[in-house]
């Protein structure tokens, strides 16, 4: 539609300066001039945003002069290709660089594309393919003697680069699958979402709104549907939290179009023909969270405990950080400790992009992090009694978003070659030391689960009356209404995101840049400081919360079983600092590989079996005992069909699903089996599980079946590294050979 058009609907859109679209831009142009000092490339005249001429296009490719590449070239083929579906035309299209070699004397052209982004994601690829088919078309209508090149390509940011370098890393990928996918949306979806009438009054075009949509122009047309001041029977069913684009169109079709609509369906709806795999893995916790939104209260969710946060913290510590995805750099680093009326608080923000900073603020709120642990960890060693004297200190540290997570533990990672780091990494590995590499045996064991991102227990709990629960200023806007908390997370206009409390890419690149109007340093300290506040209160509430229900006689709500903080403060650093960086670089990966299986096992059963993670409830038929092993025999509920768990594959677990055994590692291997294959033919939902005999009469496998309820047996894939001893042994083999 054009600009008249849109203004005569009207359809608000933000017009305003698009970072992303800009990074793009300058990122690409940066990439081909770095590529034209090197190869032969065509190129428009500077300014020109007609593409390049079709004269010169057409030489290039006809295979004439000695470009190797051509920047900007158009394709609109003269006729409409049969792909693309009727009452359809084409817009011109400019591929961002074509590559032109010769294979058995015929030309090749592989099409690429230039990203600012550090993943090559799927509708990138997507684009690619369309070029091709669009290059495929001006070629065949022009007759001209060339190929498609079977393998496209995506050059994004490097990643040890930044976008504002003219560096770039090469994705290459199959490309016929996307063009079939491709082909397939010009043919059928393409034209009906064409079809759809947009005037004055009246759009029925299909819209999804959710977080992904926050760079989209149109953002403020579509969010009007979902706005918290529109009433239940009138607001979007986009405005739903966790609802697919292919869960929308199937509530539509069934009468679900608003959140009210969706509040009354039954959990029926995910069992109904056509319901796709969102809707029918989904439905209960979707109408939870519709119902809550219409009532605007917090209720309870679809599962009534959680293993991902532990009942009692007597010192939180809590941390926030924000990532420049430009930069590829921690923008800020916020750390709050809270201990009865004891709270200390730090906040370093990086206004540069200097790696030198980053790692100094890192050391600074880690070593204020490791020394109250420390203080911790001196109390609990001083009482008599061990874990179980009631005057022991249990702690816990606590990011909102998991994405904060990860982006700190990519910032240690950046800076492994700083020794400060890595000796503060390695204290870090003294908090939850792998079996594996502690030598001594009265020192092994782990407290597992050491973070605990709260959004995923909030989910997990509660249905919330939020669009999405990323956004801690929704969320905490909610607690705040309903008389759970005091004081919400409420941003001024600076900081104001529709999807996340995260610090935009636009408020990031204004400090980064100094432009005129940015935020000062002192109020990034405050919006920091701010969103730590609202975890710390949501994590209270949730606390209080469980107490209630306890002394209410109902199930423990927080269920993660962890003892009274003591470090691990017998593993010290190698004296070579080489090879002191390598173990460091293999502990955070083996640390981060074992907490990412255990925050996926501490989600309930119901969860891990609906994502293909784990078998169960199964029930147990006969057990057949042999010479070193005992197969057992499990019937399995009929939709272990979909799992994703196949015969042979390492790592498996057989429990009761109770946390004492899926989330402590030490009793893993006695409870470790071998998932046996299907016999032929074999249509029903048998399992076999093979268990060797020493794990099947130990004490622990003995008192699992005598226990064994209701709930049957589960099956669970655990963690495995079969690098990390390896690698420490050769390690230390080398620091024993350097130091002879």
């Amino acid at each position: 539609m054009d600009p008249a058009e849109l203004a005569a609907v009207p359809v608000a859109k933000d017009n305003r300066e698009n970072r992303w679209a800009i990074l793009g831009v300058d990122f690409e142009e940066r990439v081909v001039q770095r590529l034209s000092q090197e190869k032969v490339v065509l190129r428009p005249p500077k300014g020109d945003k007609e593409g390049l001429r079709e004269g010169v296009a057409a030489e290039f490719l006809r295979g004439r002069g000695n470009a190797d590449y051509a920047a900007q070239l158009k394709l609109k083929p003269r006729l409409r290709p049969a792909w693309l579906g009727n009452n359809l035309k084409l817009r011109r299209s400019f591929a961002d660089l074509v590559c032109r070699t010769t294979v058995r004397g015929k030309a090749h052209f592989r099409i690429i594309d230039v990203k600012a982004t550090r993943s090559a994601r799927a509708f990138h690829k997507m684009q690619v393919a369309f070029y091709a088919l669009l290059l495929g078309a001006v070629i065949n209508e022009n007759a001209i003697v060339g190929e498609i090149d079977p393998e496209g390509e995506i050059w994004r940011i490097p990643d040890d680069g930044d976008a504002e370098g003219d560096r770039w890393q090469v994705e290459s990928f199959a490309i016929e699958p996307y063009k079939r996918l491709v082909r397939e949306f010009c043919a059928n979806t393409l034209s009906e979402i064409a079809s759809k009438p947009v005037r004055p009054g009246q759009d029925e075009t299909f819209f999804h709104v959710y977080f992904k949509c926050e760079q989209c122009a149109y953002l403020p047309h579509c969010i009007q549907a979902v706005d918290r001041d529109r009433p239940a029977y009138l607001r979007d069913v986009s405005a739903v939290p966790g609802l697919s684009h292919e869960a929308k169109r199937t509530l539509i079709s069934m009468g679900g179009k608003t959140v009210a609509q969706l509040a009354e369906m039954g959990a029926g709806i995910g069992r109904m023909d056509g319901a796709g795999w969102s809707l029918s893995r989904r439905a209960e916790t979707l109408i939870a969270r519709a119902q809550a939104m219409r009532d605007d209260k917090v209720a309870p969710g679809s599962e009534s405990h959680t293993f991902l946060m532990p009942p009692r913290t007597d010192a939180a510590l809590y941390l926030a950080a924000d990532q420049d995805p430009v930069d590829d750099g921690l923008v800020t680093l916020g750390y709050l400790y809270v201990r009865g009326d004891v709270t200390r608080q730090l906040i370093k923000v990086l206004p540069t992009a200097d790696r030198k900073a980053e790692a100094n603020a890192l050391v600074e709120i880690f070593s204020q992090l490791i020394s109250d642990l420390r203080e911790i960890d001196a109390h609990n060693a001083s009482l008599p009694g061990g874990p179980s004297n009631p005057a022991s200190i249990f702690s816990h540290i606590f990011v909102y978003e998991a994405a904060e997570g990860v982006g700190l533990q990519n910032a240690v990672k950046r800076h492994l070659d700083d020794p400060r780091v890595r000796h503060g990494l390695l204290d870090m590995v003294r908090l939850f030391p792998p079996d594996e590499i502690v030598p001594e045996p009265e020192f092994r064991g782990m407290q597992h689960l050491p973070a605990t991102a709260l959004r995923s227990v909030i989910e997990q709990l509660f249905a919330l009356p939020v669009t999405v629960s990323y956004d801690l200023r929704q969320v905490s806007d909610a607690l705040q209404r309903n008389g759970f908390i005091g004081n919400a997370y409420s941003p001024n206009d600076l900081f104001h995101r529709p999807f996340s409390s995260l610090l935009s890419i636009d408020v990031s690149r204004a400090l980064r840049e100094g432009r005129p109007g940015c935020p000062t340093i002192d109020q990034i300290e405050s919006d920091v400081a701010a969103r730590l506040q609202a975890t710390h209160a949501a994590a209270e509430w949730l606390r209080s919360e469980h107490r209630r229900r306890i002394q209410a006689g109902e199930r423990a709500m927080l269920r993660l079983n962890k003892q009274p903080f003591r470090m691990q403060a017998t593993f010290d650093p190698l004296a070579v600092a080489d090879l002191d960086m390598l173990r460091a670089f293999e502990l955070l990966e083996n640390r981060s590989g074992l907490l990412e299986t255990m925050i996926k096992l501490a989600q309930p059963t119901r969860v891990r079996r609906e994502a293909g993670r784990a078998i169960g409830p199964m029930r147990l038929l006969n057990v057949y005992k042999y010479a070193r092993s005992v197969v057992i025999f499990l019937s399995a509920p009929p939709d272990a069909l979909d799992d994703e768990i196949a015969a042979g594959a390492f790592g498996l677990i057989l429990s009761n699903g109770e946390p004492e055994y899926v989330l402590e590692p030490r009793v893993w291997p006695q409870i470790s089996c071998e998932l046996l294959s299907p016999k032929p033919n074999d249509t029903t939902n048998l399992r076999r599980v093979r268990v060797f005999r020493p794990n099947f009469e130990s004490a622990v496998f003995q008192d699992m079946m005598r226990r064994i309820g209701e709930e049957g047996w589960f099956l669970d894939r655990s963690f495995v590294d079969l690098n990390t001893a390896k690698a420490d042994n050769f390690i230390s083999f080398l620091a024993q050979s350097g130091a002879a």
